[in-house]
């Protein structure tokens, strides 16, 4: 069964399809082509093809199967899609040059090294779609969304990415989603743009060039954070079990050195945990009898904050208690020294991070949106 796929993949042009369609587009009606591939289960062989300056609207390019259809090399330069449904489909090497496409859906569509100079997408949906060594200079994209998206590798010279700015009506931004996308190795320069971007921690852009591109306000520091974490956890899986666990656990009580917020509930976390030892185990400390909660407290706040008055200290006759005191203590240097580094990167940012979502699960249905007098 895959043998005689992959066979079908290599055939090229089906002239039958092929004159179905530019005759849809001639007469500006595509009622008959989506009539077409709604009942055959025949793949839509459209290898090579020319669609070069057509107007291509509301049309489907899915057969019976949910098969989509195969654009290997074809020329779409200078077409007009619209509202067009285009998920599945396979544009590896094809050219979309200065195409523009408005309200159309292109899930998990393959463009790997295709030709996307100068093109614009506004209001487009190209969830899990591959860009992987993509020419994509100067291409403009309009309120379109990317989840989980692959950039690898691609030219992303002077590419612009735009959110929908502020909206006065729902006094909110409209950012345009970016989550899960991965930009790894791809290429950007000082006129590469990204403006009002939702990332999520799975957002990878780790490339050379991310300092070169440019971003709306906050959005960078979103993305050091998701590259951050992207090269912490490469490095937990090439070291022991032990190091990875205290590593981790650094981390954790920083999220990754973005959160002072973070530090602050971990110091009076492991503060309080200390605290309710002493308390419980009063022989630990050099108080005689039992000591007060509030006194307990403030035993392992002085401790942590390295004060050390002298009234409180550890029992010199227990070497466990001495142990303890010192993890003690260090535990405070380490979360102190955290905290003073996370406020000073927040002193010296040009402001808080912003963009940064949960991330959102697979859509359960792709849209197109009915696009009309877009210029």
């Amino acid at each position: 069964m895959i043998l005689k796929q992959c066979g079908d993949m290599k055939e090229k042009l089906n002239k039958d399809q092929y004159l179905l369609i530019v005759g849809c587009a001639v007469k500006e009606d595509f009622s008959a082509w989506n009539e077409y591939v709604k009942e055959t289960e025949d793949l839509i062989k459209l290898r090579e093809a020319n669609f070069e300056g057509l107007v291509i609207k509301e049309a489907i390019f899915q057969n019976k199967n949910g098969e989509g259809a195969d654009f290997y090399g074809a020329n779409f330069s200078n077409a007009h899609l619209l509202s067009v449904d285009m998920t599945d489909c396979h544009f590896m090497e094809a050219n979309l040059s200065s195409v523009r496409a408005e309200g159309s859906a292109f899930h998990r569509a393959d463009f790997v090294r295709a030709e996307l100079t100068k093109s614009t997408f506004t209001l487009c949906n190209f969830y899990d779609a591959s860009f992987q060594e993509a020419n994509m200079f100067s291409v403009e994209f309009y309120e379109s969304h990317f989840q989980d998206c692959r950039f690898n590798r691609a030219d992303l010279s002077k590419a612009k990415f735009y959110g929908g700015g502020y909206n006065p009506l729902v006094r909110q931004e409209l950012r345009f989603n970016l989550c899960g996308a991965s930009f790894y190795n791809a290429k950007f320069t000082s006129e590469t743009y990204f403006h009002l971007a939702d990332v999520s921690k799975e957002t990878d852009f780790r490339t050379i060039s991310f300092e070169s591109a440019c971003y709306s306000a906050g959005l960078r520091q979103s993305l050091q954070y998701c590259n951050r974490r992207h090269n912490w956890n490469d490095w937990y899986k090439n070291n022991g079990f032990f190091n990875k666990r205290l590593v981790r656990l650094f981390w954790f009580a920083s999220n990754y050195g973005s959160s002072p917020k973070r530090v602050i509930q971990s110091f009076f976390s492991v503060c309080f945990l200390y605290a309710l030892i002493y308390w419980l185990f009063p022989s630990l400390t050099s108080v005689e009898g039992d000591i007060s909660f509030i006194r307990s407290i403030y035993f392992s706040v002085v401790t942590m904050t390295t004060l050390g008055f002298g009234d409180i200290y550890a029992n010199s006759s227990s070497w466990f208690s001495q142990l303890l005191l010192t993890t003690h203590v260090l535990s405070g240097y380490v979360l102190l020294g955290a905290l003073i580094t996370v406020l000073s990167n927040l002193f010296s940012a040009d402001g808080p991070s912003r963009g940064l979502v949960k991330h959102p699960p697979e859509p359960k249905a792709r849209m197109r949106i009915s696009v009309k007098n877009i210029t």
